[in-house]
């Protein structure tokens, strides 16, 4: 998701690719693994800010690409934080197949954000797929990149924002 986003981020101009993973990096204690159901209070925190930030950054005039974990389950916090925006607003859930997901995160081996080594554990990797599998009335914002790199995914998701396939109204 993370090589996706700067990509489609790269295809408009100017451009901003928010990466939220960064912002569960700056809790220096008390950090709870985001998929811990104890950790939802964190999560909402982690998300309202990742989203006042790209709200802000978007109002000031560049496109925005909120690159991270946004699911169904915290919709009305992510409608609610964006109210008002005055910018088009899509949703995308980038959902590989199992076994292409569990391939690339567990076959990573860098470090985007210094001293935070990259998820490859696939316990927490499987149980985000299967909390992502399924988006009830979210569903037709599914893209499955099994078959795809991160340049052709980043391509098609450029085409669909282009279409408004995506597109969400918010308040």
């Amino acid at each position: 998701k993370t090589t996706v986003g700067r990509r489609v981020a790269a295809l408009a101009d100017p451009c901003v690719c928010l990466e939220s993973d960064w912002m569960w990096t700056t809790i220096v204690r008390g950090h709870i693994p985001p998929w811990d159901p104890s950790a939802d209070h964190q999560n909402q925190a982690m998300i309202r800010a990742t989203l006042a930030a790209g709200v802000r950054i978007a109002d000031a005039g560049y496109s925005t690409v909120v690159e991270g974990v946004l699911g169904p389950w915290h919709w009305d916090l992510v409608l609610d934080e964006l109210t008002g925006v005055r910018v088009p607003v899509h949703y995308v859930v980038l959902r590989p197949s199992m076994d292409v997901c569990l391939d690339r995160a567990t076959g990573r081996t860098d470090e985007r954000i210094p001293g935070h080594p990259a998820l490859t554990d696939p316990g927490p990797i499987e149980y985000m797929w299967h909390r992502f599998n399924d988006l009830g009335a979210m569903e037709q914002h599914a893209f499955d990149s099994s078959l795809l790199d991160d340049k052709d995914t980043a391509s098609a998701i450029g085409r669909l924002l282009a279409s408004g396939a995506h597109r969400v109204a918010v308040p």
